[in-house]
């Protein structure tokens, strides 16, 4: 009884294997630079990472992202959360003209797998339409209403002071070179002196 249950140990081990080998087969590589992330890409991580595959490796998820992967493990969530809320097709687009998820959100009626509906023409979306896509993409930001301009407040303020933090890493994830490293050392330094008198002000 006792060797058959190693037996099957074994197989299933092997079984994980091989399924995270089929998954990273698929793409030796992940092109996962910030904006430039390919949906097959994003796919192939959240199969490794909801079915545990990683496990096959020795290491835990986070360190997955790290050695295999690229990218932190933050990054790599964000891209699945993306890919799950938005869709392949908000990839295929980002590959080619730059678009935050939330302009993405509000011109998303006029994508679909068989390109962006503009005007009466429906442009396929691959590098070969580059220009017809920049066009109508920006046509189709200029369509939106303005965004209107939070109230100023302590919530609307952290939300910034969040939101700034969130750019830094993500220049960090990006893998900086040396002169944007020291703009970015240079950055956080100036802001935490800025935060520590404001947090001195507070305890006055």
């Amino acid at each position: 009884m006792e060797n058959n249950m190693e037996i099957l140990k074994e197989q299933s081990q092997d079984e994980v294997v091989y399924d995270l080998g089929q998954w990273m087969g698929r793409k030796q590589a992940f092109g996962l630079i910030s904006g430039k992330a390919a949906a097959a890409d994003v796919e192939c991580l959240r199969q490794i990472r909801d079915k545990k595959l990683y496990r096959a490796k020795g290491v835990d998820w986070t360190e997955f992202c790290q050695q295999y992967a690229g990218v932190t493990r933050s990054y790599a969530d964000r891209l699945i959360r993306q890919l799950e809320s938005l869709g392949p097709n908000y990839f295929h687009l980002s590959q080619i003209v730059r678009i935050s998820p939330a302009d993405y959100r509000q011109i998303a009626p006029a994508i679909h797998d068989a390109g962006i509906d503009f005007g009466d023409e429906q442009i396929p979306i691959s590098p070969e339409n580059s220009n017809k896509i920049f066009e109508a993409v920006n046509a189709l930001r200029s369509a939106l209403p303005p965004k209107e301009e939070p109230p100023a407040g302590v919530a609307v303020a952290q939300r910034r002071l969040e939101a700034a933090i969130a750019a830094l890493n993500r220049v960090l994830e990006r893998g900086p070179d040396d002169a944007e490293r020291a703009e970015l050392a240079l950055a956080v330094s100036s802001g935490l002196i800025d935060l520590n008198l404001l947090s001195l002000m507070l305890r006055q």
